[in-house]
């Protein structure tokens, strides 16, 4: 494949051997809530009272480790989304650089 090929891969072929206790005990120490608070699609949520469960906060931590992973495996460097993904995208730059 060309290095400017695009690819598609599939996040469960590293998130399917993750033990959860495991993962986050090595890679929830790098998160915080008070950082997660701090993005502006999280400030939003809050001021609309609109929930936030438990399971939106791990998805900020899956993502950030898809990109590692990603870095890892494929020498990813730039990552894509949405505004409202913009917290996710800027923890797995942040994940990377810390371990």
């Amino acid at each position: 494949a060309d290095p400017t090929d695009a690819i598609m891969v599939n996040n469960d072929d590293w998130l399917n051997s993750l033990k959860y206790l495991e993962f986050l005990r090595d890679y929830g120490t790098y998160f915080t809530i008070n950082r997660m608070m701090s993005f502006e699609s999280v400030k939003q949520r809050m001021e609309r009272e609109a929930p936030f469960s438990f399971l939106e906060f791990n998805y900020m931590i899956l993502q950030a480790y898809d990109f590692l992973e990603l870095s890892r495996r494929h020498n990813a460097k730039l990552q894509l989304g949405g505004s409202d993904q913009w917290g996710n995208m800027i923890s797995g730059v942040e994940l990377g650089r810390r371990v």
